[in-house]
C-alpha cells in the first residue's frame, strides 16, 4: 500500500472525504475545487509542492496547506512555511500525528461541526 493510500484510508476513517492525486497535472486542475485542505509533498513528478502552493494561494490564499517531505531540512521547512504552509510534517512520521495535525487546523479554520474535503498529492513511489 502506497503512503498515498494509506494516509487517504486513515482520513476518511475519520469520517473526511478525501480525492488524492499522484500526478501534478490532476492536482493543478483540482485547485479550482476549492477543498477545504491541501496535504502536499514537495518532491514530486511534474508539479512540485513548492509551485503547487504558490497557485494554490493564488486562487485562494485562505486554504490550508500542510507539507508532509522527506526533505527535513530547516531551509524545507522555512521555505514551505514562506510560502504559504500552515505546517510542516517531515517523514517518516506517525499517521496519528498527521490526523491530530489536520483535526487541530479544521478547528482552527472551520470550527468543530464542517466534514471538510481533503486533496491529497503524492508521487506514485511513495
Amino acid at each position: 500500500m502506497s503512503l498515498n493510500q494509506l494516509i487517504s484510508s486513515y482520513l476518511r476513517q475519520e469520517g473526511w472525504d478525501v480525492v488524492s492525486f499522484t500526478d501534478g497535472e490532476e492536482a493543478r486542475a483540482a485547485i479550482a475545487r476549492e477543498p477545504h485542505l491541501w496535504i502536499l509533498d514537495i518532491m514530486l513528478p511534474g508539479v512540485d509542492g513548492y509551485q503547487l502552493i504558490r497557485e494554490i494561494k493564488k486562487e485562494n490564499e485562505a486554504i490550508p496547506v500542510i507539507f508532509i517531505s522527506a526533505r527535513d531540512a530547516d531551509l524545507d521547512r522555512i521555505v514551505g512555511l514562506e510560502l504559504g504552509s500552515d505546517d510542516y510534517l517531515a517523514k517518516p512520521f506517525q499517521t496519528r500525528e498527521l490526523i491530530i495535525r489536520v483535526r487541530k487546523l479544521f478547528e482552527r479554520v472551520y470550527g468543530k461541526t464542517r466534514k471538510p474535503t481533503l486533496l491529497l498529492r503524492f508521487p506514485r513511489r511513495w
